[in-house]
């Protein structure tokens, strides 16, 4: 590999190109994620799906990087068309997959009979599709973009020195996160992130006058379609939200429609689901005369407090206060002071704003930003109460994972949190919308487990609008001693969900047809990859293919583990995530301190910080009394691992010659181990770190077999394996 002296600095040409195409390829792997599944119910729910269809991509376009044609061109109409697909893909419904073993939201609330309907460029289409039909495209269109950044950042590392050119696409990887992360701190809406990801890859790309032209009007067409689009929502950190007013009332059995002059509420939809309802049931309303939609959600909402007989001096705790019902309720049935928690910073807003009752302006009301589970695990006061509204997400918690926002809400140790912030003889009481048994037993099972007496359940029978159930607890007063903890024997049967498996939607430790299918595609799509080579290269480098799997099953298991320690807001996640790569970067640098290779010793630390993260759970790190050192044996912990892996990975290709097959076969090895992923789902997420070590370990085999041997003959063997 010959390379430009000019090369070797790091503010050459070739370098700040490489940085900035680094920084492009996560920033539009953030956005595209965030974008698609804020446009397309279904993948909000599988946005991991889209994650996977970008390393396949990547790593399949890394493999071309010796092709005598150049597809970055074309990355900005490809860009383009993949940001115009969304909305109008958009457009169809979907059905939700076909299977007794998971459940996903689906519906809206009882009466109400205002909709929310979309349109595109006027386009409206009343069409519903198999959700494998919405799934399969998004995730064809979002490879056939990052198959073209792969050989882009192939063709790039090609003329600089193999490390340098990696830690140069890491650093730039820092930048895009950062610069999605302030995008969403300060609230921009969707076309600012266009505008931005279209800078970054216009001062990328070298076009010649015509592509330019037709890149340039690309843009323009995007990004007025999408203004257009994007003006009719509120963008969160987490959602694209729509609110409207309901007017019309519609009964159950009959049919009947009521039509109000004024508007009686407002109802939210979040990424093209129903989410929640803002509704008046103030105490001045006289609700004997009013329709019995009004009357049903007064008796659900003003249940857990209507006849409040906690203790007297303690305040009471709100998770998930959303827009407001609940806190209105206890505003209404009790003098206490309030604290409400809710992670989505807009939806306190509409609450604020659009709310009848005003719950958020009594001075007795205090808010915190904040995640449930963060929340309850941090707390220094006791409450008399705790009520848990309808805290239902229809997003993941990151796109590593298929575990949802708010699974880690509804575990054992979760509960055994909050009745830690409880009085004695405090209640709790949950609030849920529970559309499947097993997901009503596990619930019980869930807090019979816990808390002192026998799970009660309550639902408002007699007007048949409100579609929740109450499952009421608590902590036996001080004076009393707890009777023999039972556990409802139906419930007993299903299984409890943990920190290590907070699966709170999946029937049961099982893999559904529709993760088997995406698992055994992955593979096929992977090794097929391969196709894209000469006929005499068409092999993979085991070892970073390996390696690749490992590190997406480490990285997936302890990002999962540090969101359960500092929670799961978007502020955090991107905070790891961060961490993740300039801990790769710290890897790299160390890896040039070291001399030699030794492997034996480098595997040996990460298969003990592997082993480390495994025994010790984050709840474990909680008992650390000093923040600071809390945070540091978080790091070792849960970043240790990543960070003797990438070490590894950097001694390997600090002398490889073909830097572009090695991160092509890397990031094959991460689409394989984003879908081995899914196997926490019947394990368990501790596996993951079994399965990551397995991985490891065969990396370790691969590069003991070629040990000793020159670059060309590991190539030649490599050719033969």
């Amino acid at each position: 590999m010959v390379l430009d002296k000019n090369s070797q600095s790091i503010f050459s040409r070739d370098s700040v190109k490489l940085f900035l195409c680094g920084a492009a390829v996560l920033y539009f792997e953030l956005v595209l994620i965030r974008w698609m599944g804020s446009c397309i119910r279904i993948v909000s729910y599988f946005s991991n799906f889209i994650l996977v269809s970008a390393f396949l991509g990547l790593g399949a376009g890394a493999l071309l990087a010796k092709k005598n044609f150049n597809l970055g061109k074309y990355i900005v109409p490809a860009v383009c068309f993949c940001l115009f697909f969304a909305p109008l893909l958009g457009l169809f419904g979907n059905y939700n997959p076909d299977s007794d073993l998971e459940y996903l939201w689906i519906g809206g609330v009882r009466g109400p009979v205002e909709q929310s309907v979309d349109t595109f460029l006027g386009m409206q289409f009343n069409t519903i599709l198999p959700f494998w039909i919405v799934l399969t495209p998004c995730f064809l269109v979002n490879a056939g973009v990052f198959l073209i950044f792969g050989q882009m950042l192939g063709i790039m590392f090609q003329k600089l020195p193999p490390l340098k050119a990696y830690s140069l696409e890491i650093a730039g990887s820092v930048l895009g996160i950062l610069l999605f992360g302030a995008m969403s701190l300060w609230e921009f809406s969707p076309t600012a992130w266009f505008v931005v990801g279209f800078i970054l890859l216009f001062c990328v790309v070298d076009f010649d006058r015509k592509v330019f032209a037709a890149s340039a009007l690309c843009c323009l067409a995007v990004l007025a379609s999408c203004w257009d689009f994007e003006k009719k929502f509120i963008w969160s950190p987490y959602y694209k939200i729509k609110i409207f007013p309901f007017r019309t009332l519609a009964d159950p059995g009959n049919k009947n429609l009521q039509t109000f002059k004024e508007p009686f509420g407002f109802k939210l939809v979040v990424n093209n689901d129903y989410h929640q309802m803002i509704v008046n049931l103030s105490a001045e309303r006289n609700l004997d005369k009013e329709h019995d939609f009004f009357k049903s959600w007064r008796l659900l909402y003003d249940y857990p407090l209507r006849n409040y007989a906690g203790p007297e001096e303690g305040p009471i705790l709100i998770l998930a206060g959303g827009t407001g019902n609940d806190v209105s309720a206890a505003l209404r049935n009790t003098k206490a002071q309030i604290d409400v928690v809710e992670i989505d910073p807009n939806i306190l807003e509409l609450g604020k704003i659009f709310h009848p009752e005003a719950p958020y302006a009594n001075p007795r009301v205090h808010v915190f930003n904040d995640d449930a589970r963060s929340y309850i695990a941090r707390a220094e006061k006791k409450y008399a109460a705790i009520v848990y509204g309808f805290l239902d997400s229809h997003t993941l918690l990151s796109s590593f994972s298929s575990v949802r926002l708010d699974n880690f809400v509804y575990t054992q140790e979760a509960m055994r949190q909050a009745k830690n912030i409880l009085e004695p003889g405090g209640k709790i009481y949950l609030t849920f919308a529970t559309n499947r048994p097993w997901i009503h037993l596990r619930l019980i099972h869930l807090l019979d487990s816990v808390f002192d007496f026998p799970t009660q359940v309550h639902a408002e029978s007699k007007y048949n609008y409100s579609n929740g159930m109450i499952y009421e607890n608590g902590k036996a007063p001080a004076s009393m001693q707890p009777a023999e903890r039972k556990i409802d024997p139906l419930a007993e049967k299903v299984k409890l969900s943990t920190d290590d498996w907070p699966f709170l939607y999946m029937k049961e430790p099982s893999l559904p047809a529709h993760y088997v299918i995406f698992i055994c595609m992955a593979l096929a799509l992977s090794f097929s990859a391969l196709w894209l080579l000469p006929k005499n290269e068409r092999s993979i480098n085991f070892k970073y293919f390996f390696m690749g799997a490992g590190f997406f099953l480490v990285e997936t298991g302890n990002i999962v583990k540090l969101s359960l320690l500092y929670g799961s807001t978007w502020v955090v996640n991107v905070t790891v995530f961060t961490g993740v790569l300039v801990f790769i970067l710290l890897g790299n640098l160390v890896s040039t301190w070291i001399k030699g290779e030794p492997y034996h010793r480098l595997f040996l630390f990460l298969f003990g910080s592997a082993a480390a993260s495994y025994f010790v759970a984050p709840a474990e790190l909680l008992t650390v009394a000093s923040p600071g050192l809390q945070a540091v044996a978080a790091v070792a912990l849960f970043l240790g691992p990543i960070f003797f892996a990438s070490l590894i990975f950097a001694k390997l290709i600090a002398r490889e010659p073909k830097l572009y097959e090695a991160y092509g076969s890397n990031l094959l090895g991460a689409m394989v181990g984003g879908a081995a992923e899914y196997l926490s789902i019947l394990m368990g997420f501790r596996f993951l770190t079994i399965a990551a070590v397995v991985f490891y370990f065969l990396a370790y085999l691969c590069i003991q077999r070629f040990a000793g041997q020159t670059p060309g003959q590991r190539d030649a063997g490599l050719s033969r394996s």
